[in-house]
């Protein structure tokens, strides 16, 4: 943190009147800010941040002196050191900016085996928090529950399920299995099939009764959903680009169906309810021959669905989720229970960053099979590439506070829409710049985009918190830059000229 940064945070929230995800303004003109643990929870929890001390948020982030800058340093440095779990050491640099004296406090994040952290008056279960936008939110309790799994280094794969038994897995498929592996892993050749299968995470006997594990039965079971009911796929084909959109004979869903089975099966399921609802395009080659291409690339929907089946979250807490494919006219989204993992981050994906697997032990067994992941670590380029071979727009992904979602979209618009739309985003910037904050070019981007975005999904996309989408949106209707057309539940954004 440098004496030029906190001038320019400073200035970025007096010209765009707003915080952000990592800077926040405390006034303390008079004495110690009641409360700004949330604020050294939330950072520490998140990205980290910078808390300017002496900027007035409620009068246009104007600067006002600091009370004794020595003494409110000791202040915070007794809250993060008595108070805060567990200790937070922050950066101090006082400045003088337009003859007012400021204190600007760096909050660094943890390391996430030690999150979360939180204010020890009220406990972690009300006193952890998360910064969302400008906002310090509470933590909720399946946010804490991630933490702390992670830091115990709980492997919910390889829980028993004990009201099943040997006899609910499929003997002809772990019989391959332990030919298989026997073959790859020679050592495991001179183990009884029961040591192997409790080896391998697919069975647990440490009280003497056997039990088939969470892997076991979601990769060998007869029947998964017999004990795990919620765990399987809702499949969906809506007539419009959002849910209540209803068809011209009034139905609600076009297609519907609820896949059953191990990963396998669910993914072969999925992938043909995909295939019969999407429409094709007559490619000819060439040679002059003739082929129909599905509108959206396959081999990137599979990737998407394997990740949402191999990575979401099997816990407890999430047990009565399920995956939801869900197919629009212009896009299809695919959500699984189960945020990232661990120090995973949205802008690592495809990455060597993108490292740590939230079910270790079935991501294993799938590679001893080889019959979903071939390649590990290519999946986020092959839908990239994949995408861009047939011109679409990259597949998004959004992290939504508990679940994850990819998007895919297509354009049906005609030529003519087509080039405004383009020029549209080509001059965005340029024509919107004088007139619009930073914040409400961000959101015209995105209606731009998604006229039935949700201002919900807004915040959660563009991390801003819902006051300042409320707040932003109604200036832009002010503006008269966007107008509402049709009901909340049905209508869309439309961007006006």
């Amino acid at each position: 943190m440098t004496e030029k940064e906190v001038i320019e945070a400073i200035e970025y929230m007096q010209k765009y009147q707003t915080e952000t995800d990592r800077i926040e303004a405390k006034t303390a003109e008079i004495d110690f800010p009641k409360k700004c643990y949330d604020t050294f929870s939330s950072f520490s929890n998140k990205y980290g941040g910078i808390i300017i001390f002496g900027i007035n948020e409620n009068n246009n982030f104007i600067e006002q002196d600091v009370y004794d800058v020595n003494k409110l340093q000791k202040q915070i440095t007794a809250l993060c050191t008595n108070s805060m779990v567990p200790k937070l050491r922050p950066d101090f640099l006082p400045i003088i900016y337009n003859n007012k004296k400021l204190l600007a406090v760096e909050v660094k994040e943890i390391p996430q085996n030690q999150k979360p952290c939180y204010y020890k008056g009220a406990g972690m279960n009300k006193g952890s928090y998360i910064r969302i936008g400008d906002s310090d939110e509470p933590m909720t309790d399946y946010e804490i529950y991630c933490l702390q799994s992670y830091k115990d280094g709980i492997q919910e794969d390889l829980r028993p399920i004990k009201r099943a038994t040997m006899e609910d897995l499929d003997k002809e498929k772990v019989n391959r299995y332990l030919e298989k592996v026997k073959e790859d892993k020679p050592n495991f050749a001179k183990f009884s099939n029961e040591k192997i299968l409790k080896l391998s995470g697919i069975i647990e006997n440490s009280t003497g009764i056997v039990y088939p594990t969470l892997s076991g039965i979601m990769m060998f079971g007869e029947y998964p959903q017999g004990y795990l009911p919620q765990l399987f796929v809702a499949c969906v084909v809506v007539p419009g680009v959002k849910l209540g959109d209803v068809g011209e004979m009034g139905q609600r869903f076009d297609d519907n169906k609820r896949v059953e089975g191990t990963l396998d099966e669910m993914l072969d399921q999925t992938l043909n309810f995909i295939r019969r609802n999407i429409g094709t395009k007559v490619v000819i080659d060439n040679n002059g021959k003739r082929e129909n291409v599905p509108e959206y690339p396959m081999k990137a929907l599979r990737e998407a669905v394997a990740n949402a089946l191999i990575h979401r979250d099997y816990s407890i807490s999430r047990e009565s989720a399920y995956i939801y494919v869900q197919i629009y006219d212009d896009r299809i989204e695919i959500i699984n229970p189960g945020d990232l993992y661990g120090n995973n981050r949205i802008e690592n994906l495809g990455t060597d960053m993108m490292l740590e697997a939230r079910n270790k032990n079935i991501v294993r067994l799938l590679e001893e099979k080889g019959d979903i992941i071939e390649n590990r670590h290519t999946g986020i380029a092959t839908m990239r590439e994949e995408m861009k071979k047939l011109g679409l727009p990259e597949p998004e992904f959004s992290s939504l506070r508990g679940d994850f979602k990819v998007t895919f979209r297509k354009d049906r618009a005609s030529n003519s829409e087509q080039i405004e739309k383009q020029n549209f985003t080509e001059n965005f910037t340029e024509n919107f710049t004088e007139n619009f904050t930073k914040s409400e070019q961000k959101i015209l981007k995105e209606l731009s985009k998604n006229p039935t975005i949700t201002q919900v999904e807004l915040g959660i996309i563009l991390g801003i918190s819902k006051r300042s989408i409320v707040s932003n949106m109604r200036k832009l209707k002010e503006k008269n830059k966007i107008k509402r057309i049709g009901s909340d539940r049905k209508g869309y954004w439309k961007i006006l000229k």
